[in-house]
């Protein structure tokens, strides 16, 4: 096995593990405080609600298309950053840790299209 797949294949399980986690971290949350409803919430709130769930559904989908589901995570930890960083609590340990998984997805894939392309001979 070359170093190129051996690093896609670590990338790949470290954004899987510490996505699932994340993601379950969220749902516990979720559920001990209970949703409230975002339309009645102010809208940079609404903005962060769409971020998350954004971010939740990269991860999930990441599992089967890792490029697709690491962009789609990045994209959601980007629309967050500006509401976060404008609210009381700012931007916190917890929602940067969240673009890791994102980036260990979209690393992973370019690593093994980069593995794909340049076969050893």
């Amino acid at each position: 096995m070359n170093t190129t797949r051996l690093l896609a294949a670590v990338c790949r399980w470290t954004a899987r593990v510490s996505g699932m986690l994340f993601v379950l971290f969220i749902v516990i949350i979720e559920i001990g405080e209970g949703i409230p409803n975002p339309f009645t919430q102010p809208t940079w709130s609404q903005v962060i609600f769409l971020a998350l769930a954004l971010i939740i559904i990269g991860i999930l989908i990441g599992w089967r298309l890792e490029l697709a589901g690491g962009i789609m995570s990045l994209v959601g930890f980007c629309l967050g950053i500006v509401p976060l960083n404008n609210s009381p609590r700012g931007l916190t340990w917890f929602y940067l840790a969240l673009a890791l998984p994102g980036a260990f997805y979209v690393t992973s894939a370019l690593l093994r299209r980069y593995d794909e392309r340049h076969p050893l001979t």
